[in-house]
């Protein structure tokens, strides 16, 4: 059965400069009520952010940004730092494989949270020890960042389905701008490389956080990488609104 994730105007925050920003609040939990607002907003790009989307960050009350993009990701064009704290917990994909070129975005994800266990540990804790909201990106605001925010949502308590479809939101605000990102391709190769990293990924996430859970479990997974216990129960208790 298909689950649709809330996708009200509170949920979708339109800060210009970025297309893919929402609060994880408004989840229905497994166990009965939904994920509190203001505790995570996930996003794109936000070094892209305009003036008008930076005073949206800051009004919205966001006290760090956790950047999941190495270095090498940062544009040749020059930004203002951003208004808030800045924290980097790389997950580059080059080193995993590169550019890029998985045959499925399910091994790609699965390569992604195996090679970089410990970003990913550091990030959920950064959001755990963050006075609330805090906001995590990479460049699309899909997969690196869809990795880490589902492993929240998981601990949380909020249902596979419902993560996916949290998840698919990122391909529907990418969608009008889809075409455009193919045609910039330099040659077919991209192009095809690129209409791989286009499927869309909400059941993909699910299956891969089903199959961590499977295997080690998300939050030992976590854990033996290195992620602190205390601010892991503060992100679950925010996001559960009992904090």
């Amino acid at each position: 059965m298909d689950v649709k994730a809330p996708a009200r105007p509170d949920r979708i925050l339109r800060w210009d400069g970025c297309v893919n920003v929402r609060d994880l609040g408004g989840l229905p939990l497994a166990d009965g009520g939904e994920t509190a607002y203001r505790v995570v907003v996930r996003a794109d790009w936000l070094p892209g952010l305009s003036e008008t989307g930076r005073r949206a960050l800051v009004d919205y009350g966001v006290s760090l940004i956790v950047d999941l993009r190495p270095e090498r990701e940062d544009s040749e064009d020059e930004f203002e730092p951003l208004p808030v704290p800045v924290v980097r917990q790389a997950m580059d994909p080059r080193p995993v494989r590169a550019a890029w070129e998985w045959p499925s975005m399910r091994e790609a994800y699965l390569a992604l949270a195996d090679s970089y266990r410990r970003s990913l540990a550091r990030a959920l804790t950064a959001l755990g020890d963050a006075e609330p909201p805090a906001a995590i990106h990479c460049a699309g605001g899909r997969d690196r960042t869809g990795i880490a925010c589902g492993m929240a949502l998981w601990l949380a308590g909020v249902e596979p389905d419902v993560i996916a479809a949290d998840h698919a939101l990122s391909d529907e605000s990418w969608a009008p701008h889809n075409d455009e990102w193919l045609a910039e391709a330099p040659d077919e190769r991209e192009r095809e490389r690129r209409r791989r990293i286009l499927q869309p990924a909400g059941r993909t996430l699910a299956e891969v956080l089903e199959e961590i859970e499977r295997s080690d479990g998300i939050r030992a997974f976590l854990l033996g990488a290195g992620a602190d216990e205390r601010a892991l129960d503060r992100l679950v208790a925010r996001l559960r609104g009992e904090a």
